[in-house]
């Protein structure tokens, strides 16, 4: 048997000091967030995202996002890591036909569920009685087929041709959507379970997924621009566009959130729930 080296000793160390801290942090973080107030100033810093009207509450939390909301950019997240974590950020081709539609299924169930909410809440009888959880879950299914469809835009776009997976496909098998919704399905889990220490990751989650889809929906462009379409090989080359991009996401929330205070104020809007 080969010696054990420094730098092997130094990895094998990395992986159990990293993950305890994690466990700290996250049984620290409702402290945290109760310390720093973060429910009321998330609420706020997306405040113009969305009605905020069918808000989750899981261990005496509120989420910032509606339901539904909350479920589209948690999908996203969750649906990238798996991606990452299955080796397929380099991936460049369609998901297979069943598989595909399969996705779009997901997106038109929220769209009519959504649909059905909006019928319930103009005095209309509704299909069905509308639910968060329903909202939830549907959200999470859009979100899944939005990262699927947004990683691909973005390998196109910007990575070099070489470096493309042109024959790997983000979600190839039966077998790797299963894997998604079982993700999936640990969210749905952690926010039933209640427990403030489950929540509040997930709502940090929620917060950086919609800043992330804005950054992302400003920096294509700027990248275009400075041409760097299909030339990208290291993140690096994405610092700029992507600071760019966030500064603005950053002017475009406090200009939304104030736009939506001042309806609010002149009773145009209700009253906003806002966490106590």
């Amino acid at each position: 048997m080969a010696p054990t080296t420094t730098v092997q000793r130094r990895l094998d160390w990395r992986g159990p000091v990293v993950g305890l801290g994690l466990i700290i942090l996250f049984a620290l973080l409702p402290a945290i967030a109760t310390a720093l107030d973060w429910e009321r100033r998330l609420f706020f810093a997306v405040h113009g995202i969305c009605a905020q009207s069918h808000n989750l509450i899981a261990g005496g939390v509120q989420f910032p996002l509606c339901a539904r909301d909350s479920g589209i950019y948690l999908g996203l997240m969750v649906t990238l890591g798996v991606m990452a974590a299955l080796g397929r950020m380099r991936a460049g081709r369609l998901p297979p036909l069943p598989i595909g539609l399969t996705l779009i299924g997901l997106m038109a169930v929220m769209g009519i569920d959504g649909l059905n909410s909006t019928v319930a809440e103009l005095g209309f009888p509704p299909a069905y009685p509308p639910r968060d959880d329903l909202r939830l879950v549907t959200g999470l299914g859009f979100g899944a087929a939005l990262a699927i469809g947004l990683l691909l835009v973005a390998n196109h776009t910007f990575l070099s041709p070489d470096l493309l997976a042109a024959e790997q496909a983000p979600v190839g098998s039966w077998r790797d959507l299963g894997i998604v919704i079982g993700a999936l399905g640990l969210v749905v889990a952690a926010i039933a379970a209640n427990q403030a220490v489950l929540a509040w990751p997930l709502v940090l989650l929620s917060v950086i997924g919609v800043t992330g889809v804005m950054t992302f929906a400003v920096a294509l462009p700027i990248s275009a621009f400075a041409g760097l379409s299909g030339r990208v090989r290291h993140v690096r080359q994405l610092a700029l566009p992507g600071i760019a991009g966030f500064l603005v996401a950053l002017l475009l929330l406090a200009v939304l959130a104030r736009w939506k205070i001042g309806l609010e104020v002149s009773g145009l809007l209700p009253p906003p729930l806002i966490p106590e």
